[in-house]
């Protein structure tokens, strides 16, 4: 596993996750559960790996899923707080600073989570008061993809997405999905950076007016069934999106190329926060069950995830982005979440006035 410098991880930024539909995932018997607590997580291949790992938890969890690009939900949890309903919310990097800064989450402690002294200190996020919110259970990347099978030809810069040949196979994603890194990397290619992001508008419309968007991705779901579909060939997308397609697909991750290519790997963490106006000793049980080596090997299995506990294996799939210092100096980028957070809902706002009116 890498190693980030504890600045550059500790800033996060809201990606927009909205509520979506209730999904319950009963991991034990009533009759054998001490406690019954709520939970909001993500769909797909996620709430399949909370299934596996709540088999035999010492709590029960009722779930909500998340159905969409966390600000919406973000949003209602503020309006409704602290009548959440929520005792366990999943969130990643971007979600944790906000929900760090509004002070919803219960301060974290080894004492509390035991099995969080097998984590790197590097994860952990802090609210304004120097408490810990977040119990890591592992870390993911975004990263551009495409299918070699049904793509005309080999993909080896981000100049070819514009090629004609490509005409209906690009699926990119509105800044509200993603915290807008497709188009950082499109900036990141040109010169800009998060700061100077006008090249990567730049290259938006160019690849807007060309016609070869095919596909504009709001949820996970959106990404998978486009890709595995062959309605489109290549996209932006955390990997474990698609890393479970079948071998006959060719899925081929464009990263640890020359940094010149303009594919770079986008890194970020996922795990638990605790909300206060919840049931949170159950909750904090529940969270130290998932991080145990053990749960924490089978749900990163399951998901395609690098671990968050050390003592956790990581599994075959997550190699490709399991990069060493080197290569995470020379293939990586870690976002300044916190500048992404103040500017994404800007840039949502300027997505639907000059690139949705080209598509």
């Amino acid at each position: 596993m890498f190693t980030l410098s504890r600045r550059r991880l500790l800033k996060t930024a809201a990606s927009a996750i909205a509520i979506g539909s209730y999904s319950s995932l009963r991991g034990i018997s009533p009759s054998l559960a001490a406690e019954t607590i709520s939970g909001i997580g993500w769909g797909g291949v996620v709430i399949k790996g909370l299934k596996a790992v709540t088999s035999g938890a010492p709590v029960e969890v009722e779930w909500q899923t998340y159905s969409g690009a966390a600000a919406t939900f973000l949003t209602k949890l503020k309006a409704s707080w602290p009548d959440t309903g929520l005792d366990l919310m999943q969130g990643w990097d971007p979600t944790f600073q906000i929900i760090a800064r509004e002070g919803w989450a219960e301060p974290v402690a080894v004492e509390r989570v035991p099995h969080l002294a097998d984590v790197s200190p590097k994860l952990l996020v802090k609210d304004p008061a120097g408490n810990v919110i977040n119990v890591p259970t592992n870390l993911g990347a975004f990263s551009w993809a495409c299918r070699d099978d049904i793509t005309p030809f080999t993909i080896t810069k981000l100049d070819d997405l514009l090629d004609t040949r490509l005409k209906g196979k690009v699926l990119v994603s509105p800044p509200t999905s993603g915290s807008n890194l497709s188009m950082l990397s499109m900036a990141l290619y040109n010169g800009g950076d998060e700061r100077n992001m006008e090249p990567g508008w730049d290259f938006m419309k160019k690849l807007a007016s060309s016609g070869n968007i095919g596909r504009v991705a709001v949820t996970d779901i959106d990404i998978t069934n486009s890709i595995s579909s062959g309605e489109t060939s290549v996209c932006f997308t955390p990997y474990a999106n698609i890393n479970k397609l079948p071998s006959s697909m060719k899925v081929r991750f464009l990263t640890k190329l020359d940094r010149q290519s303009g594919f770079l790997t986008f890194f970020y963490s996922e795990g638990w926060c605790i909300l206060k106006s919840g049931k949170t000793e159950p909750a904090f049980e529940f969270a130290n069950f998932m991080l145990s080596p053990e749960q924490n090997t089978k749900y990163c299995e399951i998901i395609s995830a690098i671990p968050a506990n050390i003592k956790a294996t990581a599994p075959e799939a997550a190699k490709p982005f399991t990069f060493n210092l080197d290569e995470m100096d020379r293939y990586g980028y870690v976002p300044d979440w916190a500048y992404i957070t103040d500017n994404v809902n800007a840039w949502a706002k300027r997505w639907e006035t000059e690139i949705q009116p080209l598509l």
